[in-house]
């Protein structure tokens, strides 16, 4: 989100190729003790975390919405510049599944960046990792 008012303008990463929800956990923690049934480890679910989704795509550095500049909608730069601030903020990945296609809201920040490997013919990958910063999971259908 560009953090611009209610409502918000939200703006696409260019050239992604795939993303990769985070995977979902919970804590589990060991609650045995000397009368356990059957003298077996009983356990008990503590608090869930929800990893990093991943994304890659091209890397097009001349696009606003990859660069520190910014520009194509990305009005305080892109991917490299939000990740250097650390910037949270408001993001949300739509779904090819419908038209129009599902949206899911979170709240992140681009925890990691790789800009990829530059060869002879093929074009430059890149990759990120987003960790949503609180459970976005009661907003999915």
């Amino acid at each position: 989100g560009q953090d611009d008012g209610s409502p918000e303008t939200f703006v696409a990463v260019a050239d992604i190729d795939s993303i990769e929800f985070g995977e979902m956990n919970a804590g589990i923690v060991n609650k045995t003790h000397l009368r356990s049934p059957g003298r077996a480890h009983e356990k008990i679910a503590t608090i869930r975390d929800l990893g990093p989704f991943s994304m890659s795509g091209n890397l097009r550095l001349a696009h606003g919405s990859q660069n520190n500049a910014g520009g194509d909608g990305f009005t305080t730069g892109g991917l490299i510049a939000i990740h250097r601030s650390l910037e949270e903020r408001n993001m949300k990945i739509v779904l090819s599944d419908g038209s129009p296609g599902t949206e899911v809201p979170f709240r992140g920040v681009i925890s990691s960046l790789q800009l990829g490997t530059v060869g002879h013919e093929d074009l430059v990958k890149f990759t990120a990792q987003v960790q949503p910063l609180r459970d976005y999971t009661a907003t999915l259908p």
